[in-house]
């Protein structure tokens, strides 16, 4: 029998997803502030992040085998993993391919949050309506990054920093949320 326990992924490691968020913040925030030199440095930004996330969720998942789906979120961490340092080790190939790396991350982790908003409603966790919210803007900022590219790097560094803020609070959101349901 399954509990709602196998539904809320991350476990007891709620704060990581509240670091990174704030992670995520400052980089939006530092993008805004620094556009000359941020297109080098989302190329850096976003292989470590790639390693970062791995990390998290091996741990993640490493520590919640008794949950659902735990092998699905190895698997990513490991390929999270992986990736992060093929792109550091390539930082060339890595900034030519920024817009469509930028748009599909931001792609899936806007997918992301609106599937646990929808969990988080379903098990009537606050704050499920800021994380939907969140999960949309992200969303539809990918989209603007993967279908104009071409409009430049100050297009890429202006929805990449929105996309960076809006996530980086949804995740933070979201952390406090597992914060919340874990210390019931």
């Amino acid at each position: 029998m399954e509990t709602k326990d196998s539904y809320i992924p991350g476990n007891r490691y709620w704060w990581l997803m509240l670091i990174i968020g704030i992670l995520s913040i400052f980089c939006g925030i530092w993008v805004f502030r620094h556009p000359v030199e941020s297109y080098f440095a989302l190329a850096v930004y976003f292989s470590i992040m790639f390693i970062l996330f791995g990390i998290g969720e091996i741990i993640s998942a490493s520590t919640g085998t008794r949950y659902r789906n735990w092998g699905w979120g190895l698997a990513a961490g490991i390929l999270d993993l992986v990736i992060g340092f093929f792109l550091l080790f390539n930082l060339g190939w890595t900034i030519d391919a920024l817009p469509y790396l930028v748009g599909f991350i931001l792609m899936f982790t806007g997918i992301g949050f609106i599937g646990q908003s929808s969990q988080m409603q379903a098990l009537r966790l606050p704050n499920w309506g800021w994380l939907l919210t969140g999960g949309i803007l992200t969303l539809i900022f990918s989209f603007l990054i993967i279908f104009h590219p071409l409009f430049g790097v100050f297009n890429i560094i202006v929805w990449t920093g929105l996309a960076f803020i809006f996530g980086g609070i949804s995740a933070i959101l979201y952390s406090f949320s597992l914060k919340r349901y874990y210390n019931k």
